[in-house]
């Protein structure tokens, strides 16, 4: 699968992500505004700055303009450095690089004729309300992308990120894996069923467990580092390589009817991805309610910073001045208007 799988890391902590796929021999690409991040990438094999950059401090606007500006040769480093049937594109939803950038720049490239995933992160509900605007924004682009195959998303609200991630990617390879690593004379799961399965729009979730019923592997995929799975029972494909007593009709009993299942077995574990769900509203309107319960009183403080409560008649020398006459047309102030107020 490494042939047909790749991935493009968007800001730090795609990096992050990015670096566990590299050391697991698949193609990584990585991309960031800040030219500090990437040196933190020791030997990663594949690595673009995007000129001008010099981080986005979480403003996913500059992000966007960053990649507008320099889209062609992003295009064509990802076109000569990792050419694959399938590429993901990583990134964090609260960011300012990879928020600004991932949604956008899979748009671009699905624009391109390639066939683009997602991987991305939610915030934990203790980080700033910069971060939920910046996620719930992101997720608002993300989810209007027609043509986008699986969006795997990781809930930092799950516990530690860098074991989440971890976590994450030892599945989702052992997943890839199945077809050369699991064969049984019940059934085969071949290479074009595990990328069918991963072109699903929606979200998906993947999962490994050294389990031998079926409960126990139902309640692993709603205990994932993902997001959690919404109740209705929309889902497009389970793949699963499945052990012990696990059975395919009591995961669709619980997950509901797919179009498709692909399953194999074997006597070890039970990996399964389920795609094609759909978006974690639920989890989403959390994101959504942490910015609008601190609006009002962030709004409040930010307005506080620009009041002033200094006295104004200090310069007495003003009412000994002749009397100007007021300008007929007051025009916006320039740069150099601006600082000539204080010369």
């Amino acid at each position: 699968m490494k042939n047909k799988i790749a991935f493009v890391a968007v800001g730090q902590a795609g990096g992050n992500i990015g670096q566990l796929f590299e050391q697991k021999g698949y193609n990584v690409l990585y991309i960031n505004t800040s030219q500090e991040d990437l040196d933190t990438l020791e030997k990663a094999k594949f690595k673009y700055h995007i000129p001008n950059g010099e981080g986005c401090n979480k403003d996913r606007r500059k992000a966007k303009q960053l990649v507008i500006d320099d889209f062609d040769q992003i295009a064509a480093e990802i076109e000569t450095k990792i050419k694959s049937e399938l590429i993901f594109v990583i990134f964090a939803s609260g960011g300012g690089t990879g928020s600004g950038a991932g949604p956008m720049l899979a748009d671009l490239l699905i624009d391109d004729g390639k066939t683009i995933g997602a991987m991305t992160i939610i915030p934990n509900p203790e980080e700033s309300v910069k971060s939920h605007m910046n996620s719930y924004e992101c997720f608002s682009e993300l989810t209007q992308i027609p043509g986008l195959a699986s969006c795997f998303i990781l809930d930092n609200n799950n516990g530690d990120k860098l074991e989440l991630n971890s976590r994450f990617v030892e599945d989702f390879c052992s997943f890839l894996d199945i077809p050369e690593k699991h064969k049984s004379v019940k059934g085969n799961i071949d290479k074009a069923e595990i990328i069918e399965t991963l072109k699903a729009h929606g979200m998906a979730v993947v999962t490994r467990q050294k389990a031998q019923e079926s409960a126990e592997v139902i309640k692993a995929i709603h205990n994932t580092p993902f997001a959690p799975i919404e109740g209705d029972r929309a889902v497009k494909y389970i793949t699963a390589s499945l052990s012990g007593n696990v059975r395919m009709t009591d995961l669709e009993k619980d997950l509901g009817t797919p179009i498709d299942t692909f399953q194999t077995f074997n006597d070890e574990n039970t990996i399964c991805c389920v795609s094609g769900l759909n978006y974690p509203q639920t989890r989403l309107d959390i994101v959504y309610n942490k910015v609008s319960e601190n609006k009002e009183a962030i709004k409040k403080n930010l307005a506080a910073t620009h009041e002033s409560t200094m006295k104004k008649d200090v310069n007495f020398l003003d009412d000994l001045e002749p009397e100007k006459k007021p300008a007929t047309e007051k025009k916006p102030l320039s740069r150099r208007n601006i600082m000539s107020k204080y010369l």
